[in-house]
């Protein structure tokens, strides 16, 4: 075989930006995939066809992390009137979509969860022991940050796993 032939047997050929396994498919093709993408009509298809709001992906994130994280609000408030379970946790480290809401710097997400789940909602910690507004001073989120602050202002003192408080985290 000259050096320009290409043999068809004994490999497979995969162009990397068309290839998915079957965990990106699913993610795709389910509510996960559409909620990151803020598909608005594919969620209620999805939901119509009974699909569990709460179901998690191999990574353990819900539909509402993902709308939560793309601030797709229309999203995240259906998701929400379908049952979505705002205390949902993610595997690897226990974050709640308030939490993702507060590092993005998504104060309209944020309000809207805090409106279905009030303080304790803010008040949830993730695996490291941080709280919203911990999360918030991570992601330099200064609107969140004085949101927070001005109205639960306890956050403030609670310390995380570490020892440290939320401003430990601020780049200022």
């Amino acid at each position: 075989m000259s050096e320009s032939s290409h043999s068809c047997t004994g490999h497979i050929f995969r162009h990397q930006s068309t290839y998915q396994d079957l965990n990106e498919m699913d993610f795709e093709r389910g509510i996960w995939g559409a909620s990151a993408r803020g598909d608005v009509a594919r969620v209620q298809e999805l939901l119509d066809k009974h699909t569990d709001v709460n179901i998690p992906d191999k990574y353990g994130y819900t539909a509402l992390h993902y709308g939560t994280r793309n601030n797709h609000e229309d999203i995240c408030g259906l998701l929400i009137k379908a049952g979505a379970n705002i205390f949902a946790r993610t595997k690897n480290d226990g974050a709640t979509p308030a939490h993702r809401a507060a590092y993005a710097g998504h104060l309209n997400i944020l309000q809207l969860l805090v409106g279905k789940g009030g303080t304790p909602l803010l008040e949830s910690r993730d695996s490291y022991g941080r709280n919203c507004l911990h999360h918030a001073y991570r992601g330099n989120q200064k609107d969140i940050i004085n949101w927070l602050l001005e109205n639960y202002p306890n956050l403030a003192i609670i310390r995380d796993n570490s020892g440290l408080l939320p401003d430990s985290f601020s780049v200022n």
